[in-house]
């Protein structure tokens, strides 16, 4: 057994910060404060270890309250820090009330922050606000927009992008023109750190597929930024507003477009690897109606995702290009008994090159998921295979709750303890050269 030191409450964790409870539950939502949950019940207990809060002070310097923005990179643009920082084992049970307790916010630099830089923005009726340390505004921009939609998380970042010592900040808005109040629209909007617009991008992509072509307007989903070569690259995820193409956009520090991947579902996160030589993205595969995670070469994240030849949902006009790896996860036996979940997969990266992927099953009230475990095949000497081995799967806690709760509902007709998917669970996974494979994968 284990020796090292745990916390095991708000109260305790609280104490140990030398803050008021409600601050620590703000900085866990706001800005990653490594807390963990463990499954069961709708209030589920947490607990956090002492040196990885220390760790997360150090880095973050936790004295003011003003939200996070960027972490930086030494003689480079600022850049998110990886999710993958903080003990693996448990992130598997990371989960809580409707969705994962993994935050991933827009990440601030560590570096020291020249006078006057902004640290977090926010929308305030039409205006978008710059905020400095203490949460005072320092400079505001007016929008000639009706309004804002609310922005998906995280929706700004700050950082040094073009590496001249000053800070930048960059902003996904879903923006209402004026007199068009059902025509919103994505647009990504890059400011210096005096609040003067240096570029923005509104998409105004076409994409043909067999069953009909779809154009803007196209809604923000994601934003991250990450680094190739030590260049500031940014990764806009938007989906058709209304159905369901998706489009990863890349762009330099600039604001000129590099590179679209086009997906035949919502691409709903993205992240980045840590060594910066792969791009992750987690969605929705809508002719399979399941959740994916494709690999994409971060260099070169051009594409579109692998469809069936002369199938509704195969892109017909597109950039050239593929995932270095696509996976569809299947459905389990908890996700098919009830609604498509209205979550998506969250990855987490290690630094030996291992990746998380946690898919949830099911909705409130105990959110079900299963994890799959990844490691990076780097080394291998089969250069024709994936970048990333599926090694194994397991289901958290919750998921045999809602299994023995669909029994007793008379949805499913065998037990949780005999149930098929102990012995494996079934992933459909495309490779460029082989096509669509299906390989078990076992349960642990």
């Amino acid at each position: 057994m284990s020796s090292r030191p745990r916390l095991d409450s708000w109260k305790e964790i609280a104490a140990y910060l030398g803050r008021d409870i409600r601050t620590v539950i703000r900085w866990e939502e706001r800005r990653g404060l490594p807390v963990y949950r463990l499954p069961g019940g709708p209030r589920p207990r947490v607990f956090a270890y002492p040196d990885e809060l220390d760790r997360w002070l150090e880095q973050r310097g936790t004295a003011n309250e003003a939200p996070e923005a960027g972490t930086a990179m030494p003689n480079g643009p600022a850049i998110p820090q990886s999710a993958g920082s903080h003990g693996r084992y448990f992130k598997l049970i990371a989960l809580s009330g409707l969705g994962l307790v993994l935050v991933v916010t827009a990440a601030l630099s560590i570096l020291p922050r020249a006078a006057g830089s902004p640290r977090a923005l926010t929308i305030a009726g039409k205006e978008l606000l710059a905020l400095d340390a203490s949460g005072a505004p320092l400079w505001r921009y007016p929008f000639d927009a009706a309004g804002f939609g609310d922005p998906p998380k995280p929706w700004y970042h700050i950082g040094d992008f073009d590496a001249d010592g000053r800070d930048e900040a960059l902003a996904s808005l879903e923006v209402t023109p004026p007199g068009a109040a059902n025509q919103h629209h994505g647009e990504l909007v890059s400011f210096n750190g005096r609040g003067v617009p240096r570029w923005s991008v509104v998409p105004d992509d076409r994409i043909a597929f067999r069953e009909g072509d779809y154009g803007p307007p196209w809604a923000p989903a994601d934003l991250q930024t990450y680094a190739v070569d030590g260049e500031a690259r940014f990764a806009w995820s938007v989906h058709h507003f209304t159905w369901w193409p998706g489009l990863l956009i890349t762009l330099d520090a600039a604001g000129n477009r590099l590179g679209s991947f086009v997906n035949s579902g919502w691409i709903r996160r993205t992240w980045s690897s840590p060594d910066g030589r792969h791009l992750f993205i987690v969605g929705v595969s809508h002719s399979r109606e399941a959740y994916v995670l494709g690999v994409l070469d971060a260099a070169n994240p051009s594409g579109r995702s692998p469809e069936l030849p002369d199938s509704p949902t195969e892109c017909v006009h597109c950039p050239e290009g593929s995932p270095l790896q696509y996976v569809v996860f299947p459905r389990t036996d908890v996700s098919r008994q009830q609604p498509f979940p209205d979550h998506y997969p969250t990855v987490v990266t290690f630094d030996d090159g291992a990746v998380q992927v946690q898919v949830m099953e099911s909705g409130a009230p105990d959110v079900a998921a299963t994890l799959y475990e990844l490691a990076s095949a780097a080394g291998s000497t089969d250069p024709s295979g994936p970048p990333y081995e599926l090694r194994e799967a397991r289901f958290s806690d919750s998921y045999w709750n809602w299994h023995r709760r669909l029994e007793a509902d008379g949805r499913l007709n065998h037990a949780a303890v005999d149930c098929p998917e102990r012995l494996g669970l079934d992933v459909q996974e495309w490779i460029p050269g082989r096509g669509w494979t299906l390989r078990r994968v076992a349960v642990r």
